[in-house]
C-alpha cells in the first residue's frame, strides 16, 4: 500500500473515530467474540470426539457438550448485539458522511465550485462512497482484517501440537518424515502456493473492477441524469407536448446496453483468472486431508484431534489468504476514498477578511468600482473591461444591456461570488477583501435571474430559517404582490411549496418570483439588488412590481437589472452595459435625449408601456 493510500487509511480510521467514538473498539471486540465462538466448537467437538470413541463416561460427555451448547450460545449473544450497535452506527455513518459532503459545499468559494474540475471532483466523490469507497463498507472490510489475524493466531496456536514429534516405533520412510518437525513445510509451502495464486488473481479483479469504476464515471453521470429526468414531474409536460418520450428512452437503452457490455466483459475477464485459484485451493486441500489423515493412522494424534487439526488448518489458510484480500480490498477502498478527501481537502482561496463591515443606523454605505476588470477562470477573455463606477449612498441605480453585456457579473463581483481579475471594489473607501465575508454579504438582499426556491413551507422560504416573524413574513409577502395566492392557502406561509415534500402546492413561475422577492424584503439588507426578478411576468405586472419596490426600499441604496425598461424611470442613474463595458450612464431622461444605445433599448419596447 502506498503512502497515499496509508495516508487515507489513516484519515478514515480518525473520522470514523470522531464520528462515533468508540466504534473502532465495538469492532475489535465483536471480531474477537465472533472468532473465539467459531473456534471454540472445533476444539470442544474434537474433544467430544475422542470421549466417544474412547467410551468416557456419559457424565463426562454431557458436561462438555453443555458447555459448547451454552457458550456458544452465550456468545453468539453478545456478538448479536455489538453487531446491532455496529450497523446503527454504520447507518449513521452514509447520513454523516453526506452531511459533510454538503457543508464543503455550501462553504466553498462560489468561482473554485463553479470549475469543471470540481464538479468532477464531487462526482468522483458521490460516486467512490456510493460504490466500493463507502465508510460503512471500510469499517466492515476493516473488522474482517482484524478478524483474519485473530483467526491466524487461535489456528497457530492449536496446530502447534500437530507438528511436536511423537515417541514412535516406525521405522518406515513416510511415519519417520511425517513425525518430524519440518514436515510442516509441506503445508507451508501448499498454503504459500495457494495465497500467491489467490493473492494475484485478486490483485487482477481489483484492477480490473477500477478500471471499469474510472471508465465509467461518466457513463454513470448521464445514467444518472436521465433516471433523475423521468422522475422530475416538472419535466413531464415538455416530454409529452414534444413527444420526447422514444428519444429520452433510445439513450437511455444505450446507456443501459453499453453498461450491461461493460458488466458481461468484467465478469468474463473475472471468470476466466477464477481457474488457478480453484485447482490450487483443491490440491491444497488433498495435501491438507492426507497430511492429517496419516499422522492419525500412524498414531500420531487422535481422530479428535484429526478433526481439530483439519479445521484449524482450513481456518489458517483461509485467515492468511482472507488477511492478503482484506489488505487489497482495504487498499481499493482507500483508493475510492482518496476522491473523498480529494475534494474535501480543497482549499479556499478567497481571502476570508477581518475587518467588521460599520454597524451604521443610517444604512450609509458606499460602493465604488476602481478600475475593474474581470475573465473568468480557465478563460481568457474578460466579461468585464475597466469599470469605473460609483454607486451612491441610497440611490437607486438600472444597470441595463443586452444579453452577454456583463450586468450578472457586476453583481457577482460586488456581492464577492467572485473576486476582480483586475482592479479594487470598495466599500466606504476600503477594499472589500478586507471585510470580513460573513459580514460583508449580510449587506445584500438579492433576488438573481436564476434564483431558487426550496420544497419547504413558505415561510422558511421567505426568512431563511425555520424561525422567524410570521407577521413580517406575511407582510413582505404581500408587498410582494402574493397576497392573493396566500390567501387560497389552507395552511397559509406553513404550505410546503413543490410537492417533493408532504401536501406540497404548486406555484407559478411568477409567483415563486414574487416569493423570492419577499425573500429579499424579509433580509432587510441596507444593499437591495434585484437581478433580472421579474422575467416570468408579463411588462405591465413588472411595472406594479418595481413601482411599490420604489417605495419599499426608499431608505436603501437599490440595484435593479432587467432587460425590459420599465424599472428605469423610478431610477436615479442608469448604467448602460455594452460588451463588458458601461457605455452610458445618466437618469432616464438624460439618456433618451443621448439617442444612444439605451434610447434605443427603450424605443424597443415602448408599447408595453404606453
Amino acid at each position: 500500500m502506498n503512502n497515499n493510500k496509508k495516508s487515507t487509511v489513516s484519515k478514515v480510521l480518525k473520522l470514523t473515530h470522531s464520528l462515533k467514538p468508540g466504534h473502532i473498539s465495538l469492532i475489535i471486540i465483536s471480531r474477537i467474540i465472533s472468532v473465539t465462538s467459531r473456534f471454540l466448537p472445533i476444539v470442544l467437538s474434537s474433544l467430544i470426539l475422542d470421549q466417544l470413541i474412547a467410551k468416557r463416561p456419559f457424565e463426562e460427555i454431557f458436561k462438555t457438550s453443555i458447555i459448547l451448547v451454552l457458550s456458544s450460545g452465550f456468545l453468539g449473544m453478545i456478538y448479536w448485539g455489538l453487531q446491532h450497535i455496529i450497523a446503527v452506527n454504520n447507518s449513521v455513518f452514509a447520513e454523516k458522511i453526506d452531511q459533510i459532503l454538503c457543508q464543503k459545499t455550501f462553504n466553498l468559494d462560489y468561482d473554485i465550485l463553479e470549475k469543471q474540475e470540481t464538479l468532477d471532483l464531487i462526482k468522483k466523490a458521490e460516486e467512490g462512497i456510493n460504490s466500493r469507497g463507502d465508510f460503512s463498507g471500510f469499517c466492515n472490510v476493516f473488522a474482517g482484517f482484524i478478524e483474519n489475524i485473530i483467526t491466524i493466531i487461535y489456528s497457530i496456536l492449536l496446530l502447534i501440537p500437530l507438528f511436536l514429534p511423537k515417541e514412535s516405533l516406525h521405522t518406515d520412510f513416510l511415519p519417520l518424515f511425517l513425525n518430524k518437525w519440518y514436515s510442516f513445510l509441506i503445508l507451508i509451502a501448499m498454503m504459500a502456493l495457494s495465497i500467491l495464486i489467490s493473492v494475484l488473481t485478486k490483485k487482477k479483479e481489483a484492477d480490473i473492477q477500477q478500471a471499469m469504476f474510472l471508465d465509467n464515471i461518466r457513463i454513470n453521470r448521464e445514467y444518472g441524469y436521465f433516471f433523475n429526468l423521468l422522475f422530475d414531474y416538472s419535466n413531464a409536460k415538455y416530454i409529452r407536448l414534444y413527444k420526447s418520450q422514444k428519444m429520452i428512452v433510445n439513450k437511455m437503452n444505450k446507456i443501459v446496453d453499453f453498461l450491461e457490455s461493460q458488466f458481461s466483459k468484467v465478469i468474463r475477464k473475472i471468470n476466466k483468472i477464477q481457474l488457478p485459484v480453484f485447482l490450487a485451493n483443491s490440491l491444497l486441500q488433498i495435501v491438507s486431508y492426507l497430511y492429517v489423515g496419516l499422522k492419525a493412522i500412524f498414531g500420531f494424534i487422535s481422530i479428535g484431534s484429526a478433526l481439530k487439526y483439519i479445521n484449524a488448518y482450513s481456518n489458517l489458510v483461509n485467515g492468511v489468504s482472507s488477511i492478503f484480500y482484506s489488505y487489497i480490498e482495504i487498499s481499493i477502498k482507500a483508493e475510492y476514498l482518496s476522491y473523498f478527501y480529494d475534494y474535501i481537502e480543497i482549499k479556499n482561496k478567497q481571502y476570508q477578511g477581518t475587518i467588521p463591515t460599520e454597524k451604521r443606523d443610517d444604512n450609509e454605505f458606499e460602493i465604488e468600482f476602481r478600475d475593474v476588470s474581470f475573465k473568468y477562470p480557465n478563460t481568457e477573455n474578460y466579461v468585464l473591461r475597466h469599470v469605473n463606477q460609483k454607486i451612491k449612498i441610497g440611490s437607486k441605480t438600472a444597470v441595463v444591456g443586452k444579453n452577454g453585456a456583463g450586468k450578472t457579473t457586476f453583481i457577482k463581483l460586488l456581492c464577492r461570488l467572485y473576486d476582480p481579475s483586475e482592479g479594487q471594489i470598495l466599500l466606504n473607501g476600503v477594499d472589500v477583501r478586507y471585510y470580513d465575508y460573513k459580514d460583508y454579504v449580510r449587506l445584500f438582499s438579492v433576488v438573481f435571474q436564476d434564483f431558487n426556491l426550496f420544497s419547504f413551507s413558505i415561510g422558511e422560504n421567505v426568512a431563511g430559517s425555520s424561525n422567524y416573524d410570521e407577521n413580517k413574513v406575511i407582510d413582505c409577502l404581500k408587498r410582494s404582490g402574493f397576497e392573493e395566492r396566500l390567501k387560497t392557502l389552507p395552511e397559509g406561509i406553513h404550505s410546503n411549496i413543490f410537492q417533493h415534500m408532504d401536501k406540497g402546492v404548486e406555484i407559478s413561475g411568477g409567483e415563486a418570483q414574487k416569493i423570492a422577492i419577499a425573500r429579499a424584503l424579509y433580509k432587510d439588507a441596507p444593499l437591495v439588488i434585484l437581478d433580472e426578478p421579474t422575467s416570468a411576468l408579463d411588462p405591465l405586472s413588472e411595472y406594479e412590481i418595481y413601482k411599490h419596490f420604489d417605495s419599499m426600499v426608499q431608505d436603501k441604496t437599490s440595484i435593479y437589472i432587467s432587460h425590459r425598461m420599465s424599472s428605469c424611470r423610478f431610477c436615479d442613474n442608469i448604467l448602460v452595459f455594452d460588451n463588458g463595458e458601461i457605455v452610458e450612464e445618466g437618469s432616464h431622461d438624460k439618456l433618451l435625449k443621448n439617442g444612444g444605445l439605451y434610447a434605443q433599448l427603450w424605443q424597443a419596447q415602448a408599447q408595453y408601456y404606453a
